[in-house]
């Protein structure tokens, strides 16, 4: 789940957290024989209910439920089912005896006794191996072409709505939210429902070249953050319940990776054991049981229900996550999968749901998420429609989809999937009485504001947002106190012109800057101007000032929280530059960009341009007049759209870009004649169960004699806070190049050594490890000291930080950090490895960064 959707979703409910009377309580407990051993991966559950859980290696349940009116019942084979109504005098945790059953069974059946797994002449393992062997081979959508219909239903609500929460606190002031309450088809517990969504679609598949599309016949959306930017929450609720193919090696959850029951190496990840025979719509099923090995491990504690014919077909599949993993927020989620199968096709998915239940902290009521898909209609080869293939999008959506009348979901509602309440017209008439109360109001107004940092300056369909806020008020070495107001335009004014601009007043230099940017798209946007795909021509000018060594890659230069710094933040010019950018953006990942520029550097008291000629004749300002053509290709490539940028939700995708940049002394009053080349790489790597990996490499090269300001500097963060694809101690000048490899990796290791260290990994701390590097040169030509022919400008002097340092061997920096502080914050410990004796540096430093975790 989004952070903004998170904490809309918990300021709502608030009063309740403020005031819970703890009705959800933590059942717990350890289940044993008669002889003391423990029962692990016994089968705990509430009767009637899809809650519940399996108990770890050493016997050890914990789960969430309510106690008034349910039944505990706890079960394994070859031994009596153990029973006991719950009610408020229990005392958890229980200690539980099971006593033998005496039966037999005619399969056979591995039960877990005091540990004694191995691998070899296990049936569970046997039939588990069979089943990843042939998954392939089972794979429906190994078929040239492929089609099914989806209808997807998706809720999210207030966990643990109970009559006395309703009663207490500021919900005294929501009265009417009582006709709304529902119930928890998991838990049992009572809930309000906040946000509904709906669809109807076909999906569509081709194998060569494989390609992946979906029409949308109908799509509605309805809750508490509707007032949000669609992708955004779509992109939120992607993250969380999205769809699932276990019969890959790796499962995607919550932007984590986790190993799946059918991977090709599941049987060292997993323990399985056979535990029953039952019967599943009919067919007689085995039981197979499966836990990992270590249960805080990114894993699954499930059952898969198989036919015991020959086919040895997975019928059924239900599974959970393990109360103990290193994954916050999550109290319970739980998925499901049933298949059928035909003649020639062994395996089709016609039901999935992923149901969860998260929590800020323990003490807290949460919120609760359900997401339903019945599948149907599969078509293979000759049958299935080629035209969705003909459209460059993925995601085929007619406007119509967006309008569909309450017959088009009758024909859907019917399905046994809708359950579970939340029908959008209920959540739709909630919300509009919700917003008529002004403390919801103004609370949702804030959030907006808090995080999309815009204030709109009409409610809906505002054609200007004032902002970004958080820019409003900075602090720099040159100008003190910076201020900032602009604003920007959206397509409700104009659907192919966008406006953007800003007006800046540096107190101390007593100086006016400004930006504009006036952007034609030449195919209409819903809202912003940066919706993908982008095809525009865009003609902007700044006048600002130019932090040398301090380009900001993920955040604006002016954000009031990076205005606390641990070096003089001196190393700044202005800056006068015009540009004229052709964008041209494809739904294949490739992008290209054509851009004029005319870029004026200014000198200041701190960044002089004086000439290296022995006179040191001081020079005003450089001009440069540049053809920058620009490559880009992202294969899958999907983002969430925000409202002056937009970022990748898809980092496991790679990320090429090359620019070439060309400037010809004398032409358009450029100064220099030179030819830039740069080239990077972005990708995260996932490699569960070991975590996964950030990866960024640059490389670059100017051909050509330019002064210091147009070189290639690496960049140094001179705030106390964590940011990616910097250097955390380096001075913003200490290095110049003409040419350049530069690195950054960073290992989220998720725990992977905490989590076996006893008391530690109670703490649910993870590992992030970090190596950084650059590696460049500087020919005789564009080194100042080496060149005597006036056109190059003596480095910066006089100031207590390095700048300028000969480079004879990479730079290396490395780092070590425990996020998951209160699941709320990172600290971060960086070392510099290479140049230990310049003077003037920081050899070492603290970074810390907050932002919510899963």
């Amino acid at each position: 789940m989004g952070l903004k959707k998170t904490l809309i979703l918990l300021a709502l409910s608030l009063p309740a957290f403020l005031t819970s009377t703890a009705q959800s309580v933590r059942i717990s407990g350890n289940v044993h024989d008669t002889e003391g051993n423990a029962l692990p991966y016994t089968t705990v559950r509430i009767k009637g209910l899809a809650s519940g859980c399996i108990t770890d290696n050493k016997g050890n349940f914990s789960f969430n439920g309510q106690l008034d009116g349910q039944t505990l019942i706890i079960s394994s084979v070859g031994f009596k089912e153990y029973s006991v109504e719950l009610s408020d005098s229990i005392v958890f945790p229980l200690d539980v005896t099971l006593m033998t059953e005496t039966y037999n069974l005619d399969e056979v059946v591995i039960k877990p006794e005091r540990e004694r797994y191995r691998n070899r002449d296990n049936p569970a393992v046997e039939l588990i191996e069979g089943i990843i062997k042939d998954k392939e081979k089972n794979n429906p959508f190994n078929n040239e072409y492929v089609s099914r219909n989806r209808y997807e239903t998706y809720v999210v609500a207030l966990d643990n709505f109970t009559k006395e929460k309703q009663q207490q606190g500021l919900f005294r002031k929501f009265q009417f939210l009582n006709e709304y309450v529902d119930t928890s088809l998991v838990s049992g517990k009572p809930i309000l429902n906040v946000s509904t969504r709906e669809m109807v679609a076909t999906d569509y598949y081709r194998m060569k070249p494989k390609r992946e599309k979906q029409v949308i016949h109908g799509r509605e959306w309805v809750g508490v953050e509707d007032f949000l930017p669609d992708e955004e929450v779509k992109a939120a609720a992607d993250a969380t319940l999205r769809d699932v193919d276990l019969f890959n090696d790796k499962v995607l959850i919550l932007r984590n990776e986790f190993v799946s029951p059918f991977s090709d190496y599941a049987t060292l990840y997993y323990k399985y054991y056979l535990m029953d025979t039952l019967s599943v719509d009919g067919e007689e099923c085995v039981d197979l049981s499966f836990v990992p090995r270590n249960p805080q491990s990114l894993g699954f504690t499930g059952h898969i229900y198989i036919t015991t014919d020959s086919a040895h077909f997975v019928k059924w599949i239900q599974m959970n996550i393990p109360y103990d993993i290193n994954l916050n927020f999550i109290e319970y989620m739980n998925l499901e999968q049933r298949f059928t199968r035909d003649k020639e096709h062994p395996r089709l998915l016609v039901y999935e749901s992923i149901t969860a239940e998260l929590k800020l902290y323990d003490y807290l009521d949460g919120i609760y998420g359900r997401r339903e898909v019945s599948y149907s209609d599969y078509r293979f080869n000759e049958e299935v429609d080629r035209e969705p293939f003909s459209h460059q999008e993925q995601i085929i959506e007619p406007e119509e989809a967006l309008r569909r009348d309450n017959e088009f979901w009758a024909a859907y509602r019917n399905t046994d999937i809708n359950r579970g309440g939340g029908k959008t017209d209920n959540v739709k008439e909630m919300i509009a009485r919700l917003r008529k109360v002004p403390i919801y109001y103004w609370t949702e107004q804030f959030i907006n504001l808090l995080f999309s940092g815009f204030i709109p300056i009409k409610e809906e369909n505002t054609p200007l947002y004032i902002g970004p806020v958080n820019t409003m008020a900075s602090w720099n070495g040159m100008e003190g106190l910076r201020l900032k107001l602009g604003g920007m335009t959206t397509a409700y004014l104009n659907p192919h012109l966008f406006g953007t601009g800003y007006l800046i007043y540096g107190v101390n230099d007593n100086r006016f800057k400004y930006y504009g940017r006036l952007e034609y798209s030449f195919k209409p946007k819903k809202e912003q101007w940066n919706e993908f795909p982008i095809h525009s021509l865009r003609l902007q000018y700044e006048n600002d000032i130019y932090q040398y060594g301090q380009q900001y890659v993920y955040t604006n230069k002016d954000n009031a929280l990076l205005s606390l710094k641990r070096l003089p933040d001196n190393m700044i010019g202005y800056i006068r530059n015009g540009e004229l950018t052709y964008t041209l953006e494809r739904h294949s990942g490739f992008s290209l960009t054509g851009t004029l520029r005319n870029r004026t550097n200014e000198s200041t008291r701190f960044i002089p341009m004086l000439r290296n000629d022995g006179s040191g004749t001081s020079v005003s300002e450089i001009t440069q007049s540049e053809l920058e053509i620009g490559l880009r290709y992202a294969p899958g490539e999907k983002f969430i759209q925000h409202k002056w940028n937009r970022k990748s939700k898809t980092p496991e995708r790679p990320v090429f870009t090359l620019n070439g940049t060309m400037a010809l002394k004398g032409t358009l009053g450029s100064d220099y004649s030179m030819f830039k080349a740069d080239f990077s790489y972005r990708q995260r790597l996932m490699t569960a169960p070991l975590g996964y990996f950030d990866v960024m490499l640059k490389a670059g090269k100017i051909w050509g004699q330019v002064p210091y300001p147009l070189l290639f500097i690496p960049n140094a963060n001179l705030s106390y806070t964590f940011r990616k694809e910097t250097f955390e101690t380096m001075t913003p000048m200490e290095f110049f190049m003409d040419s350049h490899l530069t690195w950054d990796v960073i290992w989220y290791m998720n725990g992977l050594v905490l989590n076996r260290i006893p008391a530690v990994n109670n703490l649910k701390l993870r590992e992030v490890v970090y190596f950084r590097g650059t590696w460049g040169t500087l020919s005789d030509r564009n080194d100042p000291y080496k060149d005597s022919s006036g056109n190059l400008f003596m480095y910066p002097s006089g100031r207590s930080m390095a700048v300028g340092t000969k480079m004879d061997q990479p730079f290396i920096e490395t780092g070590f950090g425990l996020e998951n502080i209160f699941k709320l914050m990172s600290i971060s410990y960086f070392r510099r490895m290479t140049y230990r004796n310049t003077p003037d540096v920081d050899l070492q430093g603290v970074r810390i960064a907050v932002h919510l975790q899963y």
